[in-house]
């Protein structure tokens, strides 16, 4: 291999130096932006974490499941949540199944392949000040303009020991430091290590898909309006098949207190 000119090799370098400190002044206001809307969401989880609430909303549950043959079921529920300080009530009651009224008080979720709980405050897990220092963070792409400018930011494990904990993207509004959506990395998921083992053994891959939407808002605050979750297989030609999936959309809230002033 012929030997580089000198002059040539020169020019090279000083181009790379320059590529570098061009790379470096650029990071850092995208750096400054990070910290910025890392501080503000902080802030935001505290609200939220500490905030005293009071709703009623419909929860409708529509879940297909392929075990055997394929059946989609769908179940509304009247769903409610009371906190006041740090006691936290849920409850549920059944008025539909398919269509066709009932009445169930106290009832169970009915969901078979998936479960989920505390779907409002998914954001302080990842955001707030004390889970902050456990995840790395990212700015992957933005969305909108102004004053709702929406910024994507990654959330990966950090450094420090952390047991089994759910991490994924966030869309975080730029101004507030507010969580509209956070789709989860599947990996991160409890029982994803099972359902890949299985998907290797039948010679598939398996691909989850979760994220919850939180499009109604009140008082600065934001709750959910759509939670989904998917389990499929993608076979060797890229074929998809759905074994179970489940929506859940939430609508018609009617608040009686939401008060977010935290209070120690």
């Amino acid at each position: 291999m012929s030997r580089m000119p000198r002059r040539l090799a020169l020019v090279l370098a000083v181009a790379s130096c320059l590529s570098a400190i061009g790379q470096t002044v650029a990071e850092k206001p995208q750096a400054d932006r990070l910290a910025a809307v890392l501080k503000k969401s902080a802030e935001y989880c505290q609200r939220l974490g500490g905030a005293a609430l009071d709703f009623v909303c419909l929860e409708e549950v529509k879940e297909l499941t392929a075990r055997f043959t394929p059946e989609t079921r769908v179940y509304l529920y009247d769903y409610q949540f009371v906190r006041k300080g740090q006691e936290t009530k849920e409850k549920r009651r059944l008025v539909a199944v398919d269509g066709k009224n009932v009445e169930v008080r106290e009832a169970e979720l009915q969901a078979i392949m998936f479960r989920y709980e505390n779907v409002l405050f998914g954001p302080v897990g990842l955001l707030s000040q004390s889970w902050q220092a456990y995840h790395e963070y990212k700015i992957v792409g933005e969305e909108g303009s102004g004053p709702e400018k929406i910024l994507v930011i990654e959330a990966t494990p950090g450094p420090l020991p952390l047991e089994a904990h759910c991490y994924g993207r966030l869309w975080v509004r730029e101004k507030d430091g507010a969580v509209l959506k956070i789709v989860w990395d599947q990996r991160s998921l409890g029982n994803y290590r099972d359902v890949e083992d299985w998907a290797k053994s039948h010679g598939v891959e398996a691909r989850i898909t979760a994220f919850c939407e939180y499009g109604v808002e009140k008082n600065g605050l934001r709750f959910p309006s759509r939670n989904y979750s998917e389990q499929a297989y993608i076979d060797s030609d890229k074929r998809k098949t759905v074994s179970a999936l489940i929506t859940v959309a939430y609508k018609d809230y009617k608040f009686f207190t939401v008060e977010t002033e935290a209070k120690y």
